[in-house]
Parts: structure tokens; sequence; C-alpha cells
């Protein structure tokens, strides 16, 4: 008795009863790992994740901006963007010196560069009134339209700088590609992922497979199209998706018989019988160095040896299959065989010679040959004494000696010959004589 049934026979009847604490405890287990799963539709540990990330760049955001709102103020809002404009007048009694600083402009950029504090008024009262007394003191149309230029100079200035210190936010897409499109069942494909701004992925191959691989390898196993799509998601809740159609073809299938089955090389001609499915050409290899383009060829070989003999059929989508018959043709063909029992007629020897009826009745013992030249049968019984003897391959022996019916029971038979292409044989073995 092995372990397996000693234990199965003691324990069968054995009954374990769990305590209180074990559904709780398994169901504890099964929430760890549910957690610890990627889900989609429920909160987990990659959920988890995303809102931790979340949280530390919104600390970190928050500072970096708290500390350049403090370095502002420390330093001023016109200390670095000051832009001193000088007007220049033809009246030398205005009392105006040309180089005196008339407006100072403070321009203040937000990340977006949209929004210009306006111009301080003038520094000075009394220029102020010095320019209404005369035209020709107040500042020339071009001097003004040169002042507004430069503002915008410096505005899309600091506006450059903002947004290089900062960094342009690069919009979600989805993008992959293929490394082939089609191809014969079973078709491997390598998939690359070529999204942008995105923090996870999803793909579904069409053929029930699915993988979170950023770059997966996928092995189409059976013919068809199957739509591949591409899921990618951001940590804030956005998706993008891209797709493509995949085609899988069916391969043929390599089938061949040969006519006949046991040929007479080199008389006989061999022929190919092409039975392969879905296929529209194909190649043979007779397994000499030959071969063939013909759907069903027909080949003589010059001598009998071990040939292999090959299939090679392509569908209309070039898939391919291919066929194989190892060690064909490996005998010479010639051949000499026994039956082991026989049930000699009871109402007198029957001539030894033997026809398909006497065959029938099994009531002749003889060989099965080709290609036999020369053939010398002797049967002994089992104390040696010689019972039967012939040189002519067509006269077996009827079970008699002497006109006598032999007794039941094992005799042992020796044969001797030649085949048609020279080579000599010797056989030896039993036939048990049966009791009618």
């Amino acid at each position: 008795m092995d372990l397996e049934e000693l234990f199965r026979k003691k324990l069968e009847s054995s009954e374990l009863i769990p305590s209180d604490g074990t559904g709780r405890n398994i169901m504890r287990s099964l929430g760890r790992r549910e957690f610890l799963r990627f889900n989609l539709a429920r909160f987990n540990v990659y959920y988890t994740g995303a809102i931790v990330a979340a949280g530390a760049a919104a600390i970190t955001l928050l500072t970096t901006l708290h500390q350049g709102n403090k370095k502002t103020q420390e330093t001023g809002p016109g200390k670095d963007l000051n832009v001193t404009n000088t007007i220049t007048s033809g009246a030398e009694n205005s009392g105006i010196r040309k180089d005196m600083p008339v407006a100072t402009n403070s321009v203040v950029e937000k990340n977006q560069g949209d929004i210009l504090k306006k111009p301080v008024a003038a520094t000075s009262g009394d220029i102020s009134r010095s320019n209404t007394k005369s035209r020709s003191q107040v500042p020339a149309q071009n001097d003004v339209s040169s002042l507004i230029s430069k503002k915008e100079q410096i505005r899309d200035k600091v506006t450059e700088n903002v947004v290089g210190d900062v960094g342009i936010q690069k919009k979600l897409s989805a993008a992959f590609s293929a490394s082939a499109q089609s191809g014969c069942v079973p078709f491997s494909v390598k998939f690359s992922n070529n999204s942008v701004a995105y923090d996870s992925c999803y793909w579904s191959f069409g053929d029930g497979g699915h993988s979170s691989v950023a770059s997966p390898d996928w092995i189409f196993d059976s013919d068809g199209e199957y739509r591949v799509v591409l899921k990618v998601f951001t940590r804030d809740g956005s998706v993008a998706t891209a797709s493509a159609n995949i085609n899988v073809f069916s391969r043929p299938v390599a089938r061949f018989e040969f006519r006949p089955d046991n040929p007479m090389i080199p008389d006989d001609e061999i022929h190919f019988i092409n039975t392969s499915v879905d296929a529209v050409r194909c190649h043979w290899d007779f397994g000499d160095g030959n071969g063939s383009d013909a759907w069903e060829p027909v080949y003589r070989y010059e001598k009998y040896e071990k040939y292999n003999l090959g299939l090679i059929v392509w569908s209309d989508h070039n898939c391919a299959d291919s066929m194989v018959i190892k060690n064909a043709f490996a005998g010479s063909g010639n051949y000499i065989t026994f039956p082991n029992a026989f049930i000699p007629n009871t109402d007198g020897p029957a001539g030894s010679y033997y026809t398909q009826k006497s065959d029938e009745a099994a009531q002749i013992f003889h060989p099965v040959t080709s290609g036999i030249l020369d053939y010398h049968l002797k049967i002994f019984s089992k104390i040696g004494i010689l019972v039967f003897e012939s040189n002519d391959i067509n006269i077996g022996w009827d079970g008699y000696h002497n006109g006598q019916l032999c007794d039941p029971g094992v005799y042992i038979w020796k044969v001797r010959g030649t085949y048609k292409n020279g080579e000599s044989f010797v056989k030896m073995g039993d036939v048990t004589l049966l009791k009618h």
C-alpha cells in the first residue's frame, strides 16, 4: 500500500473544525492581496502611490512659489525691471535736462506673460507743469512709440525667461508601433509604446489577452483580424487611446502519400500523391538530391536506400508547412516470412501445393515472399527428425510425413536461399501444428 492510499484510509473520516478567527484571517489575507493587485476599478496600492506622489509634487510647487514671492518682496518690483526713458525737447529754456529721467515703468509678468502693471506717473510735478506750457516740450510721437516698443520687448523677454525656467508642460497623447502588422500563425509581434506624458498604460490585444507592460511582446496563436488597443493614463485621471489592426493568417497543412507502398526499385515508378490542405504551391525533396515543383510528380529511384522524402507547401498569404517521411525505401524490397501456426486437413495429404482456398483454411504451411531466386526449406520435429523438405517455393508442408498426419505440437523450420539482387539469406523459426 503506498503512502497516499495509507493516509487516505486513515484520514478519510477525520473532520477539522476551523477556529472562530479563521474566516477573519482569510478575509484579511484576501484584502491585502486585492490591495496589492493592479485593478482600475478598485482602490489599491497603485492609487495610494499616485496620491502620495501628487501630494509631494503639490507641496514642492507651493514651497517654490512661496520662496519666489518672498524674494520678490525683498528686492522690490522695480529693482530688476526698471525702464528709464529720456524725453528730449528742442526748447533750451524749458529748464529740463536732456538726461533727466522722465518716467519709470515697472514691468511685472505672470507665468503666462499676459499682465503688465500700468506705467508709474511722472516722478516730478514740475516736469508735468512744464509739459503743459509748450507743445514743443511734449515728447514726440516717435519717442512715445519707441517707449511702447521697448516695453513690449522687455515684456517678451521676461515672459521668455519665466517660461524657460518653469518648462513647457507636454500634452498627453497615445501612440504605438508594431514590428509587423500581418503574419502567419503563430505570429509574434513586438509592440513599442510611443506615447507622451503618461504614467501608466493598459494593452488589449483583441484575442482576450491584456498587459500593463510598457512595450510588450505578444504571440497570436490563432488566425484572424485583431484590434489592438493601447490606453495611457496620468495620475490626475486623464486618458488617451490608440489602436491598430493586426492580421494573422492560417497555415496550410502539408500531407502526401506514395504508391506503390513497397515498390521494386529500380523497376517501379513512385507516384507521389499530394493531399495537402489550403496550399497553392509546393516543392518536393526526393531525398537523393533531386526535387520537383509539380503538384503530384512521378519519380524513379536507382537503388534502395534510406531516403528522407519531404514536401513544403505555401498558402496564398505565403504561409508554409512541411511534412517529412524518414528512411523511406530502406529495405531491399526482397523478403521471406512464415506463419507461426496452421491446421492440417485430416482427410489426407493435400499434395502440398497451396492455393487461395487452402490459405483461407490455413491448411498448408508455406512462406510469403518477394524477389526470391533460390529457395530450400526444411522442417524438423522437436527431436530433430526431418519431416519435410522442399526446393520449390510453390510447395508447402501439409502436416503429413510418409502419408501419416504428424502429431500436434511445435516444429522447427529452417530456410536458406538467394534474392534476385544476389543477396543470400538463412532464417530459422518454429511453427505450431494445430489439431483440427
